[in-house]
């Protein structure tokens, strides 16, 4: 795991672009302390930052070039199958210096092609390569783990891991973009393919890019797609050998490893996986877990018992309100873009460098993949959600945004943007949303024509089906609450500490199997997420799935209020209507409003 960046312009290199993509990899230093690569050449500047986890030796150096010197790679994240895809290109005449995945990538490309090399790969990824026939090559992962972003205009490309370390080049204009910050207000992150920056934007998961002479092309190599009227066949039987052969392939390591364990079923059966692997191997298990002195928010006791339970080297990192205060000044230097969250990601993260940890496995993407929100249960096929027709919506949106006005409830709120239409995209923003329509109108001063643009470009673009149902929602969950925010922030945050976050549950292989499944297999109104634990088949699992449902969080809407007058001060000095943001704070401080509201203005004011 790794922090990339890079130039290339139309005609030749300049004399200060090294430089300037040096200041781009100094800002990344924290995602790769283990060492710092520079190539210039054909017009180009490729860099490197390593956090060295397979093969430690300076074999693995970056930018790595292919044999006959005429490709160049720098290349962010892990290939879970490089070996086999190595031993198949040995087969082909290949040959090897390194016990690398990314000599297998050079390889790969040169056997392949762009297009078959992706197609083979297993893993998460964001890698640029120079091929001096194609020029510029970028690429990330399906499911779009590792970020990757980029300006091109027709003179030049830059490209970096972070958006922040983008801007220290120097050549970027600095001009925030309304479109995506309208966005983040409406789902609590900035949009992908948007960022802050008008000039920058995130290559789409799934997707690779060409830059030549000034021109950029980009092409989709896979999607989340279900052949109408087809389902895969899945069972607990079948999904149990895939399970235990993507967690055996995440916890390749040439380092320390650990798994992040909180008292759902998600981590509970990934310590299972691990744990019956690590134990074949005599290699016993390391685990942690955040807890709190606010017993109502601390899972301590069920991640004790599952640690118990497999044996594994448990830890317990105890976050107070004083952590909180002392941290919050690192933790907005290290956020790259916006978010309602992420405060999870930095303590955890934290904690597993102190322990001595470089790579940790998480059990993200588990309820998005194996449908573990309970609005599944309320969308399943065949029920009267997944059969109401718009009108009946638009009715509940009426009748739901009276409530919250009658009640002070900002959640009821939200139910304003069914009162337009039924479809798919406003059924989402009334459950996963986050401010309610006319709170985003009134912050950003937009028009009702406006705010919906907003809506159909970061909503209802994505969908061919806008009916709303349980795999509208799921798909929409997918590309934006997983990716623009889960994802985003756990990778941003992890690295900040020179972490590498692996997430077994969004292995392609597996996501594809269980997208494909008969609904009916995911929902049971006796348990959460029946599929995986029947897959597990471990009473711990079992019992998990079985306790009510606590997403993890903080006891943050009390830190909050201890720290209201800097944390205010912070949202206010924003570029949103300080009249607005005062009136949210106000009903937060009176409870009519949740604390990620608040939260989210302050992250924007920190951001400005």
């Amino acid at each position: 795991m790794c922090g990339i960046a890079g130039m290339i312009r139309s005609g030749s290199a300049r004399s200060d672009d090294a430089e300037i993509v040096g200041r781009v990899l100094a800002a990344e230093s924290h995602r790769g302390p283990d060492g710092e690569g520079l190539w210039q050449g054909s017009g180009a500047v490729l860099g490197h930052r390593r956090l060295a986890i397979i093969d430690l030796s300076d074999a693995g150096l970056q930018p790595m070039t292919s044999e006959d010197g005429s490709l160049r790679i720098t290349f962010n994240g892990e290939i879970y199958n490089f070996q086999e895809l190595r031993v198949e290109l040995l087969h082909a005449g290949h040959q090897f210096h390194s016990h690398t995945d990314t000599e297998v990538l050079l390889h790969g490309y040169e056997e392949w092609g762009i297009s078959g090399l992706l197609e083979r790969l297993r893993g998460m990824f964001a890698f640029a390569l120079l091929d001096p026939r194609r020029g510029l090559i970028l690429a990330r992962d399906r499911m779009g783990i590792k970020p990757l972003y980029y300006c091109s205009t027709p003179s030049f490309l830059i490209f970096a891991s972070e958006l922040k370390a983008l801007m220290r080049s120097g050549i970027v204009p600095d001009e925030r973009d309304r479109r995506a910050i309208t966005g983040f207000l409406m789902a609590g992150a900035v949009p992908q393919p948007r960022t802050m920056i008008k000039a920058v934007q995130c290559l789409p998961p799934g997707h690779w890019a060409e830059w030549h002479d000034g021109t950029l092309q980009l092409h989709p190599y896979w999607d989340l797609t279900q052949p109408p009227g087809q389902t895969s066949d899945v069972s607990p039987a079948s999904l149990g050998p895939l399970l235990e052969t993507v967690v055996r392939q995440h916890l390749i390591s040439d380092v320390p490893l650990g798994v992040f364990l909180s008292g759902g079923v998600d981590s509970a059966a990934l310590v299972a996986l691990a744990s019956r692997i690590r134990r074949d191997e005599g290699n016993p298990l390391q685990t942690l877990t955040v807890v709190f002195d606010e017993r109502h928010f601390s899972e301590a006791p069920a991640a004790a018992a599952v640690a118990q339970r497999f044996g594994t080297s448990h830890r317990e990192i105890r976050v107070t309100e004083t952590d909180f205060k002392r941290e919050l000044p690192a933790f907005f230097a290290a956020m790259d873009q916006p978010t309602n969250d992420g405060i999870n990601s930095w303590f955890v993260s934290k904690a597993a460098r102190e322990a001595g940890l470089k790579v940790v496995l998480s059990g993200l993407g588990g309820d998005e993949v194996f449908w573990g929100y309970p609005h599944y249960q309320r969308l399943r096929p065949g029920g009267w959600a997944s059969l109401s027709p718009g009108a009946v919506w638009r009715l509940l949106g009426h009748a739901g945004y009276q409530a919250g006005r009658l009640r002070g409830r900002d959640n009821l709120l939200r139910s304003a943007w069914l009162k337009k239409s039924g479809s798919a995209e406003r059924l989402y923003l009334t459950m996963r949303g986050f401010f309610a329509p006319g709170q985003v109108a009134r912050l950003m001063d937009l028009t009702n024509s406006e705010l919906d643009d907003a809506v159909e470009e970061h909503f209802g673009a994505l969908l061919e089906d806008h009916r709303p149902s349980a795999a509208s929602i799921n798909y929409l969950e997918m590309k934006r609450y997983l990716h623009d925010q889960l994802l985003r922030d756990t990778d941003v945050f992890s690295m900040a500490h020179s972490i590498e976050a692996r997430v077994p549950f969004l292995d392609h292989v597996l996501t594809d199997r269980l997208w494909n499944a008969d609904p009916a297999l995911k929902l049971s109104p006796a348990m959460n997420k029946p599929l995986l634990v029947n897959a597990v088949a471990d009473q711990a699992v079992l019992e998990a799935a079985t306790r009510p449902k606590q997403g993890f969080t903080f006891p943050m809407a009390r830190w909050m209020k201890n720290s209201a007058a800097d944390l205010q001060e912070r949202a206010e000095t924003g570029f949103l209507g300080r009249r607005e943001v005062r009136a949210c704070w106000s009903d937060f401080s009176a409870g009519r409003m949740h604390w990620s509201r608040a939260w989210a203005l302050t992250v924007l004011g920190t951001a400005n």
